[in-house]
């Protein structure tokens, strides 16, 4: 009798953990960085995923995520930190580019510029975060199996692997 009491109990916990096993997150950052001195953020439009649905409840997310950890969202180019959201739904080819000349993220001028080519697979939420000022790359995160074609499924995915990937974050920061 008690089996059949506890049967119900176990396939709820197991329906409700299945999906954060599929989900598998990654994350890096630069080393060199005091993250103890980035309190504000702001986000920049990244790749969609052609849903726009699916990128506005990512981009909400991550901004969830950076505010409970003390972050405060500003204005564009009013914070410390640029974050750029991208989603993928199937494969895609990304091309970033940086310039290093005048006038900062959008402006092609004088300068270098530096293009990063990178392809996500299905179901792909890729978080990267820039010092707003130098524009260099100090914290990179990715969720696989984070999208499916499923909208209800899409909500409880995305935002477990967006807390999945922000679990630790700020990375330790470094005594100076």
């Amino acid at each position: 009798m008690k089996l059949k009491a506890l049967m119900p109990v176990a396939v709820l916990a197991l329906s409700a953990t299945a999906c954060g096993y599929s989900i598998q997150t990654a994350t890096d950052y630069d080393r060199t960085v005091n993250f103890g001195g980035y309190h504000t953020f702001f986000i920049m439009k990244g790749n969609s995923s052609g849903n726009a649905l699916l990128d506005q409840r990512a981009t909400e997310d991550v901004r969830r995520a950076l505010t409970s950890k003390g972050w405060a969202e500003v204005p564009e180019g009013k914070g410390r930190a640029a974050v750029v959201v991208h989603a993928a739904s199937k494969t895609q080819h990304v091309y970033e580019t940086f310039y290093d000349g005048w006038g900062g993220w959008r402006w092609v001028g004088m300068g270098r510029s530096t293009t990063y080519v990178q392809d996500y697979k299905v179901g792909t939420v890729v978080v990267d975060i820039f010092d707003a000022h130098t524009k260099q790359a100090i914290w990179h995160g990715f969720a696989t199996d984070a999208l499916s074609d499923n909208a209800k499924d899409n909500t409880e995915a995305t935002e477990q692997a967006i807390r999945k990937m922000f679990h630790e974050f700020p990375p330790e920061i470094l005594a100076r």
